[in-house]
């Protein structure tokens, strides 16, 4: 964010000194013989990729993930030579710039595989690379048995450097049966590797959840994502760590409008006020990320009857399953449709409530629009990590 900017209309606080904590403590609870890799994909979740790297490098990090070859990119091109792993296989036109820029390819299949080593050549070096085994998640990586059948022509591919080997867990926090299974079948391709003289200095499967409830599983490395930002995988108890929130999403109130009982608010009249109040406008909307629900429509007969309830209680002004907001410590529920660019909270039972209040938001925070200004805190970055 400017620095020049004061007072903007909406903003998202992010506190790199709650992240730095929330890495060293994750690196404590590994110990010194298990390395994290600071998964900061998406944006570092939303919370700043180059800015939250160079954090989480400097709290002991030893390595970096990312989904896509152009976030490594922008990471070497921001100074930082850490290693970093792309996860998702690479696309043909991308593989000169991998190698280019010193990333660490996954590799999900042989014809990937002899590709990438081509390229290598011309290029006349060798490139660090992962292999990705399937074992549950259905989306990229060697079945075990393809990978028993093409091993050899796979591993006589001398451009490449195993550096280490993967799978990623489905359910971590949900089945632990599947999960156990899912290490099982991991296990047992390294291990046969192994037996064909095969070795790999980085074994990794956990993700936060995994490295949470089954420490036996942790291996080399561990993969971490959603512990380093503040926040528990779904279906996790317990923090171990002491977490400390990195991330909140800021407005302000622009206007106050008196509306009577019985008037609808916003597009399609979905709400009905059932008293005379007051509604305070925000300038946010689903082209931020506010109100943006990912899942269109329902999922089940379960699912429909809650977005029945929900629609029919908003309708009369009923709040069930209602968004909230938050102004001056005390919640306020958004009613009507969020509209692209202004939305409104229902203010009528807060007192002193006055234009320009600050309002903390919730939102997802990977879906939050890239131009609502980011202010970093806590911590003085450090470049060339």
């Amino acid at each position: 964010m400017d620095n020049n900017r004061t007072n903007p209309a909406r903003w998202v606080e992010i506190d790199l000194a709650a992240i730095a904590q929330n890495v060293a403590q994750v690196r404590r609870l590994l110990g010194p013989e298990v390395r994290l890799m600071a998964v900061v994909k998406a944006d570092a979740y939303g919370h700043g990729l180059v800015q939250v790297s160079r954090v989480a490098l400097s709290q002991g990090a030893a390595m970096l993930g990312v989904t896509h070859p152009e976030e490594g990119i922008t990471l070497r091109e921001a100074g930082i030579a850490a290693p970093i792993l792309v996860f998702r296989p690479l696309l043909p036109s991308e593989e000169e710039a991998a190698i280019a820029f010193g990333l660490t390819p996954s590799i999900s299949e042989t014809e990937q595989a002899r590709r990438l080593a081509a390229v290598c050549r011309r290029a006349g070096r060798a490139l660090p690379v992962h292999l990705k085994v399937e074992t549950g998640m259905s989306r990229t990586g060697f079945l075990p048995e393809v990978l028993r059948k093409e091993a050899d022509g796979l591993f006589s591919l001398r451009e490449l450097e195993w550096e280490g080997i993967y799978t990623h867990f489905a359910a971590a926090a949900g089945d632990p049966d599947f999960t156990r299974r899912q290490f099982r079948l991991f296990s047992g391709v390294v291990r046969d590797l192994a037996e064909r003289g095969i070795y790999f200095p980085l074994r990794h499967a956990c993700n936060s959840a995994a490295a949470l409830l089954y420490p036996e599983m942790r291996l080399d490395m561990v993969r971490i994502g959603t512990l380093l930002y503040g926040q528990l995988p779904a279906g996790v108890a317990s923090d171990p760590v002491g977490l400390k929130d990195a991330w909140s999403f800021w407005t302000r109130v622009i206007h106050m409008q008196r509306v009577r009982r019985g008037a609808t608010v916003g597009y399609g009249r979905t709400y009905r006020v059932r008293r005379d109040t007051t509604l305070a406008v925000l300038p946010v909307g689903y082209s931020d990320g506010f109100g943006v629900d990912v899942t269109p429509r329902p999922s089940g007969l379960l699912d429909l009857a809650k977005v029945l309830v929900k629609t029919a209680g908003a309708y009369f002004g009923i709040p069930w399953g209602m968004q909230y907001v938050n102004i001056n410590g005390r919640p306020a529920p958004v009613v009507g449709r969020v509209g692209m660019e202004l939305s409104c909270v229902d203010v009528g039972k807060l007192p002193d409530i006055e234009i320009g209040a600050p309002v903390r938001l919730q939102a997802r925070r990977t879906v939050l629009k890239a131009s609502v200004p980011r202010l970093f805190t806590g911590v003085q970055e450090k470049e060339g990590i």
